[in-house]
């Protein structure tokens, strides 16, 4: 999930690119699923597995497809630490991306898909409990970006049917005190195998003093036996809002393992 650019890398894991001259284009980050018909489902260590990925980073790569078409490959660097911007203690990592569409894309693939690896973007967690933080960066005297709030890391032992909120937020474009935007990154998990459960974050994103929503974005993790999380895909489902009057659309990304 974790969210980019005046918006942000969502632990995008994530990332959803929010188009804040728009009051959006989507960020982020992610998608659902799972096999409940398990008829037994372990506990297991989320916090350690989450841990562990963010300090370890990670790389997914995978296909596009849906409302938009191509491929996708996005890596997360092992954290090093540091300092945000604003001079707060944190672990950092970098962020790449390289996207390719299909001849003839339409403007907003085009604008969510634009990375082509020539940019490698700072992400900033909390040294102690490694949930995402605020960067720290002001434009115009006022924040820019996500300022993140309500952290809560994952707990050390969940089952089917756990539930939780990682962070809430707020997307500035640092020309106003006021945010474009806000929203939260939910999580549940869902049964999968008799050694491994599924991880399933939501990010959601609303133009700020609404209920108007511009994206939903579901990732879907595998949590392992070994205290670990494998990338399995993503759903974000974007509202007539993020693709500037197109009506409500899906993109699906399926993650090579």
């Amino acid at each position: 999930m974790f969210l980019n650019g005046t918006t942000s890398q969502l632990l995008k894991t994530t990332k959803l690119k929010l188009g804040l001259a728009l009051l959006s284009t989507v960020m982020l980050a992610a998608c659902g699923g799972g096999d409940s018909s398990s008829s037994s489902s372990p506990t297991l260590n989320l916090n350690a597995a989450y841990t562990t990925w963010v300090k370890g980073g990670s790389t997914i790569s995978g296909t596009v497809s849906g409302y938009c078409q191509g491929t996708r490959k996005q890596t997360l660097s092992p954290t090093v630490s540091g300092k945000t911007l604003s001079g707060a203690a944190a672990l950092i990592s970098y962020e790449s991306e390289i996207d390719t569409l299909v001849a003839g894309s339409n403007e907003f693939c085009k604008s969510f898909y634009s990375y082509n690896g020539t940019t490698s973007n700072p992400v900033y967690f909390d040294p102690t409990n490694y949930t995402p933080i605020t960067s720290g960066a002001t434009k115009n005297g006022y924040p820019l970006g996500l300022v993140w709030s309500n952290q809560a890391a994952p707990p050390t032992s969940v089952t089917a049917g756990t539930t939780g909120t990682l962070a809430t937020y707020e997307d500035y474009t640092g020309d106003s005190s006021r945010p474009a935007t806000y929203g939260s990154r939910t999580w549940r998990v869902e049964a999968d195998s008799a050694t491994t459960l599924l991880w399933v974050t939501t990010d959601t994103a609303k133009v700020y003093g609404t209920e108007l929503l511009i994206y939903t974005s579901i990732t879907t993790y595998r949590i392992n036996a070994n205290n670990t999380l494998t990338s399995l895909k993503k759903e974000v489902q974007a509202t007539t809002i993020a693709t500037k009057g197109a009506g409500d659309q899906t993109v699906y990304e399926t993650y090579q393992n």
